[in-house]
């Protein structure tokens, strides 16, 4: 009768060792339309060129500062101290799709890529006013390369780890179904009645 009880509690300690204890979330896309509105820069053009400025990667953290030549087709907003050249500068920085991020959106920029920027001044010069989240791609180039291209080890690590819940959760159902027949085979025919 005490196996019967035990069940419950080993199915709760399961749940809690298997629950996922990182959440990811994005900004609110109120906040994002007010900073859209602050903007003093607003544009549309194509990428002409995108190139690195910076190396800002640690040994977890892999990031470039980097520098786009946008062709801009259309001020929709401008300061009146801004000449409106055929072509800006805007730095922005790259973090690779293959690492995981919080918060906001990341940079996705490409030669070729026609977009829409909400820009505002940085430290080194015209930057979207929150990353990946003020920029809108009218097209996107469809063949593309990672500046950082992911390393072996790490994709081998990341297959590792989308399937170790797997083979936690095979080994804890084996486990289980171990104890539940060990138990029955416990317990005298007396008690089964």
């Amino acid at each position: 009768m005490e196996s019967r009880s035990f069940h419950p509690l080993l199915l709760f300690c399961m749940i809690l060792i298997l629950m996922p204890d990182t959440a990811y979330g994005a900004m609110d896309p109120e906040e994002v339309e007010g900073i859209k509105r602050e903007a003093p820069l607003h544009v549309i053009g194509s990428v002409e060129s995108d190139v690195l400025v910076k190396d800002l990667s640690t040994d977890n953290s892999p990031k470039q500062l980097r520098k786009m030549r946008l062709s801009v087709q259309e001020y929709r907003k401008a300061p009146g101290s801004v000449n409106r050249e055929r072509s800006i500068e805007v730095f922005y920085t790259y973090i690779p799709s293959w690492v995981a991020m919080a918060g906001g959106s990341r940079m996705d920029i490409y030669e070729g890529d026609e977009i829409e920027l909400w820009l505002d001044k940085g430290e080194y010069g015209w930057e979207p006013a929150a990353a990946g989240n003020t920029v809108e791609h009218l097209s996107y180039v469809e063949d593309r390369k990672e500046p950082i291209p992911e390393p072996k080890t790490h994709a081998a690590k990341e297959t590792f780890n989308e399937n170790l819940g797997v083979l936690v959760m095979g080994g804890f159902v084996i486990a289980l179904l171990f104890f539940i027949f060990l138990s029955r085979r416990w317990v005298t025919p007396k008690e089964r009645r």
